[in-house]
């Protein structure tokens, strides 16, 4: 685990200097001639920076409840992930950038504490490491660490799993039940760990099996029923996602079309990668159950995102790049992260 957090701390460090050149750049364009520009005070810089993120979804609806007292929190928003910042702006002043940024990091931090646990399941210490890596690598990962509550999906989804693997139906439950607030994907997930927790329970006694069918289902049932109005136009949201968009450009001969347009390049580029490396998992892994889990996970996906959003949205699968990792080593490992590091750096650059 050392490897990842000292390879996010770095790559962190990396997009941040990245960053502020980027926007010194922007502020002193009468210097664009030059190969070094006049460095603005840093202060300046950060303030640009802490502007631009301050304009994301997460801050301006924590900034609406910063207004309300702590006990109103509940009644006024479902989403797990407003009601850990809003605890963590009381430590903070209740400034709400600061606090998203803090909650969507030790949520990013746990997904990969998570993803590290997982692969460990799948394959040797040194593969899951490579997958995490990668993960941090990845060219979106970026929007982990400064905002995004898909943070918390990454981590809920890698946990699930990972606690289904070991047994851990409490935690499993508790998992679902917290995603089904945060993300439809919950549902979509369902099928797979039914068929995990047959795999696992099928030799318990009925007692037993229906103990912890309870504890692991009760949760998403509670959910659902409180987000009602979330989940009830389910069907013609799957019905519009990257999944049933793909199928029917096969169907129709159109592969070659939209999807390696400019605009949907780079999100084709990430879901293959991602079902390389589901596939190259399905060939290396011991087990029926380790082999078909990553594809599982990433067809979910597929299924309940949109086209434009999927290269963030994939790295709740990021299970599938431990195939990346078992299959792939040396420099051959080396050079896609390299490759990794630049296309996230393009990113960030691109968005500034």
């Amino acid at each position: 685990m050392w490897k990842i957090f000292l390879a996010f701390i770095l790559h962190r460090f990396l997009l941040v200097a990245v960053t502020l050149f980027t926007i010194n750049a922007k502020i002193s364009p009468q210097y664009a001639g030059r190969a070094i520009r006049p460095f603005q005070p840093r202060a300046i810089l950060f303030q640009k920076w802490i502007e631009r993120f301050s304009e994301g979804a997460e801050v301006r609806a924590l900034k609406a409840l910063n207004q309300q007292p702590v006990s109103k929190v509940f009644e006024l928003t479902q989403d797990p992930f407003l009601w850990v910042a809003r605890i963590v702006s009381l430590l903070v002043q209740n400034n709400a950038f600061y606090s998203i940024l803090i909650v969507s990091n030790l949520f990013l931090l746990l997904f990969l504490w998570e993803l590290n646990l997982l692969a460990s399941r799948m394959a040797l210490p040194e593969v899951a490491s490579g997958a995490g890596i990668l993960a941090v690598l990845w060219m979106t990962s970026y929007e982990l660490s400064l905002g995004s509550n898909l943070s918390l999906s990454c981590f809920l989804t890698t946990l699930l799993f990972r606690a289904a693997i070991d047994n851990q139906w409490i935690f499993t439950g508790a998992a679902l039940g917290l995603l089904a607030l945060n993300d439809r994907i919950a549902l979509g997930l369902l099928p797979v760990l039914l068929y995990l927790f047959w795999h696992f329970q099928r030799f318990e006694p009925a007692k037993e099996v229906l103990k912890k069918g309870l504890i692991f289902l009760l949760p998403i049932l509670f959910a659902v029923v409180l987000r009602w109005s979330f989940y009830k136009d389910i069907a013609l949201f799957v019905q519009g996602s990257a999944l049933v968009n793909l199928m029917s450009a096969f169907k129709t001969g159109s592969f070659m079309t939209w999807p390696l347009s400019q605009n949907n390049l780079g999100q084709t580029i990430s879901w293959v990668v991602f079902l390389a490396g589901a596939i190259a998992a399905a060939v290396v892994n011991s087990s029926l159950i380790l082999k078909s889990l990553p594809l599982l996970i990433l067809i979910v996906v597929l299924a309940f995102s949109s086209y434009g959003g999927l290269a963030s949205k994939l790295l709740i699968a990021g299970i599938c790049l431990e195939g990346i990792a078992a299959t792939v080593s040396g420099l051959f490992m080396r050079l896609i992260q390299l490759a990794l590091i630049i296309l996230s750096c393009y990113e960030v650059v691109s968005l500034f």
